[in-house]
């Protein structure tokens, strides 16, 4: 009788490997191997002292920590006493911003409303709160801008059939680029809606809302006085999202405007609203929308036009609540005047002296050493005609291209139709009958761009050498390194620029609320109706302000009042069709500013240098560069340009980058010779050079091909023009040999602010008031 051993199953667990290091390591050891890392459990359980707290003891701590952030929020919103702003925006053929507000005021009886100016306050004394309603006609962009971005709560009233207009679409695009906080979606008239075709109508609703991506997909009710109640109560009991700029810049809805201590040229002005935002500080700066920035005498509290109860005391300063301090309070220097007689001097060396001495001069009879010294020869005149000769044809080759020899006649038809029907937008009427040939030109360039980029002619008269005398060849676009300090122009000894741009952003964040307690308004005084008195303003800015106009006051941060070059990452809006080159003048919404300037497109790509985009890309982002203020971000950016009739029209959005002058941004030509006869990798070009000795000056830079080959020249062939070049591969017949030059390009200064009252505004088809007018009536009845 055998027996067998037992036989281990497939589901064996194996031994655990001995691990040899275990209890042979002392704690120094231990500790110098973790380097001062602590273990997970460690972290997560705590000390001992915690572990050893029982279970109820713990539970009560957590109640009172959520008890202490409860109270928190209620005391933060105790402490801001300022009306909740809602911004009402209608869109389609529904019922009026108006209408609708003084329909769901109407719902509770107990609502006090006052007038303010271009707004509409209710006080609330049913939920202990006040409202401010703010109702911008559709038609005034400006105005709808301004309301978003200093509103609380965004309320978008929708038609029953959810179709908006095309303006409509470009108003929410525009809206949701520049920033939208809290949004609530209404209505009006839904529920007055069979039930059999509510549900449908809620859902296609809902659907076109889901489209816009908005922060909010429901719809609120408030067509009954129910409805209406639960709906204030919901604007005053939601969670506000406030968008960056209010939270790190104070801002003001002046309702009052008063002028003191006026004289021929300035006077003192006094703007009266409530302070909203962070604390303001009165050694900050205050800006005015279109005419600048402005330093504050001081802030005084007063009272209050639309208490929360009735009954109260004229309006009159109580107290002055912030001063400023002279040795703290900034300054108002945009730039830095630069000192021309602080440039480089160089003092010439005798070897020069002695060349200036050896040198004949042709100089009429009689005329003195002194004399002859200031007299100019000829050739210098020459030199001097031919060097503005040069510049000149080379503005041309910057600026313009060859058009095609040949187009076929249905071709140039077509070319005019597509010109006239990009060029028309939303905003212009009808068409002028007269043909811009600037704008088809235009056409052409962009296209002829997009056919062969950069591509320029080598001119036959004047040497290429001295015609692309500023452009150098890079070895390597990446890689390759360029001077940032190296023939700056006299505009950069004007601005400033930040030594480290985020650690500067870090550090005046941080300490925004940091400074003298006689400067900063306290917290106390958050939300508060004041008077800001600014100094030194204008007369003209008390005469512009009307009863149709809307100001809003923001307080700038550290730096933001100094010119720099200013980085925006931007994006081509749809609706935009026409070609828009570099160096052409937009319209520019940044933040709390609007301004006009040239701007200077370039790739936004990694790396230190960057490419110039001779016309503002369809698709993907760019970067747009532009003299401006400091500005930190995040900022959005709303571009605009000015259309034949002088309108606006919407050319691109995005966010500011940075405000860097070291930028490096390169303008690229490309010369294009042909292959004339191809031998295996030897390859005799043509076309590309016209003469022996620009082959020799343009030698050490490297030629590729469309194919991806790369080569050399390796002589110069003749005197026409023929250069023997060598190729890694061997070239196709059809193969053009390319070469890249490269210069840098800087912006232009010709940054002015922007006054949106002066602008002409858009024309835009009115609304169906009728239909307005029916529809808000079935709403009472």
């Amino acid at each position: 009788m055998s027996t067998t051993g037992h036989r281990a199953g497939s589901f064996k667990k194996p031994a655990k490997i001995h691990k040899s290091w275990k209890g042979k390591r002392t704690k120094g050891e231990i500790n110098d191997a973790n380097r001062g890392r602590e273990g997970v459990k460690e972290i997560v359980r705590g000390s001992r002292a915690s572990r050893s707290i029982s279970k109820d003891v713990r539970r009560q701590q957590s109640r009172q920590i959520r008890a202490a952030k409860m109270q928190a929020v209620f005391q933060k919103r105790r402490s801001s006493d300022a009306p909740v702003v809602v911004t009402v925006l209608s869109l389609g053929n529904g019922a009026s911003a108006g209408e609708f507000v003084s329909k769901v005021l109407k719902s509770d009886e107990t609502v006090v409303r006052t007038q303010g100016h271009r707004s509409i306050h209710a006080a609330v004394s049913r939920f202990k709160s006040r409202l401010c309603f703010l109702t911008p006609s559709q038609q005034m962009m400006d105005d709808v801008l301004d309301s978003v971005k200093i509103c609380d709560i965004l309320c978008v009233l929708w038609p029953l059939d959810g179709n908006i207009s095309d303006w409509d679409n470009l108003l929410l695009s525009l809206v949701k680029a520049n920033g939208i906080p809290k949004v609530v979606n209404v209505v009006p008239g839904l529920s007055m809606i069979p039930a059999k075709k509510r549900e449908e109508m809620r859902k296609n609703i809902e659907s076109h809302i889901a489209n816009w991506s908005l922060n909010a997909t429901g719809i609120s009710l408030a067509d009954s006085p129910t409805d209406g109640i639960q709906f204030l109560r919901s604007l005053i009991e939601t969670k506000k999202k406030p968008l960056s700029l209010q939270t790190y810049h104070p801002y003001m809805y002046v309702e009052k405007l008063d002028v003191r201590d006026r004289t021929d040229e300035t006077c003192t002005l006094v703007a009266s609203g409530y302070l909203r935002g962070p604390e303001w500080n009165a050694n900050h700066l205050v800006h005015i929308p279109g005419f600048g920035d402005f330093q504050i005498n001081h802030i005084a509290k007063a009272q209050d036009p639309h208490p929360l109860k009735a009954g109260g005391k004229p309006m009159e300063e109580l107290e002055k609540i912030a001063q400023p301090i002279p040795q703290k309070q900034q300054q108002l220097q945009v730039e830095i005047v630069p000192d021309d007689l602080n440039a480089e001097q160089t003092w010439p060396t005798q070897e020069e002296l002695n060349a200036v001495e050896k040198e004949k001069r042709r100089v009429p009879k009689g005329t003195s050493s002194y004399q002859a010294t200031w007299i100019i020869n000829d050739e210098d005149e020459d030199d001097d005609e031919d060097d503005e000769d040069e510049e000149d044809s080379e503005e041309e080759m910057d600026g313009d291209f060859a058009p095609e020899e040949e187009m076929e006649e249905t071709e140039e038809v077509e070319m005019e139709k597509s010109v006239f029907g990009d060029s028309e937008s939303i905003f212009a009427g009808d068409m002028d009958d007269d043909i811009d040939m600037q704008e088809v030109e235009k056409y052409r360039r962009e296209r002829e761009n997009a056919q062969f980029p950069d591509e320029v002619d080598t001119p036959i008269d004047v040497p290429a050498r001295v015609q692309f005398q500023q452009y150098r060849g890079l070895k390597s676009f990446r890689t390759s390194e360029w001077d940032v300090k190296e023939n700056l122009p006299l505009n950069y000894a004007r601005i400033f620029q930040i030594a480290n741009f985020k650690r500067t952003k870090k550090q005046v964040l941080k300490h925004l609320n940091e400074d003298d307690d006689d400067a900063v308004v306290d917290s106390q005084y958050n939300g508060v109706f004041a008077n800001v008195h600014i100094a030194n303003v204008p007369v003209s800015i008390a005469e512009a302000f009307n009863e149709d106009s809307t100001l809003v006051l923001f307080q700038l941060l550290p730096h933001e009042q100094r010119m720099s070059v200013m980085n925006m990452v931007l994006r081509r809006h749809p609706t935009c069709t026409v070609p828009l080159t570099s160096h052409q003048k937009f319209i520019f919404y940044v933040g709390f500013r609007s301004f006009t300037a040239e701007a200077l497109f370039s790739q936004h790509t990694s790396g230190d240098k960057f490419k110039m985009e001779r016309f503002m890309p369809t698709d993907g982002p760019f970067v747009a560069t532009v003299f401006a203020p400091i500005t930190f971000p995040p900022a959005s950016v709303l571009v605009f340009r000015l259309d034949d009739h002088g309108r606006q029209e919407l050319v691109a959005t995005g966010s500011v980058l940075d405000n860097n002058p070291d930028r490096v941004v390169l303008k690229r030509i490309v010369l294009s010779g042909h292959p004339f006869k191809i031998n295996r990798r030897a390859v005799v070009v043509r076309y590309m050079f016209f003469n022996r000795e620009d082959i020799e000056w343009f030698k050490p830079i490297e030629l590729y091909t469309p194919s991806g080959r790369r080569g050399h020249i390796r002589e110069p062939l003749g005197t026409h023009g023929h250069m023997k070049c060598r190729f890694d591969q061997q070239l196709n017949a059809m193969d053009s040999v390319m070469l890249n030059l490269y210069k840098r390009v800087f912006p232009t200064w010709t940054y002015t602010l922007f006054d949106k009252n002066t602008a002409k505004p858009s024309r835009i088809a009115e609304r169906d008031s009728k239909t307005s007018t029916i529809l808000v009536n079935r709403m009472e009845e």
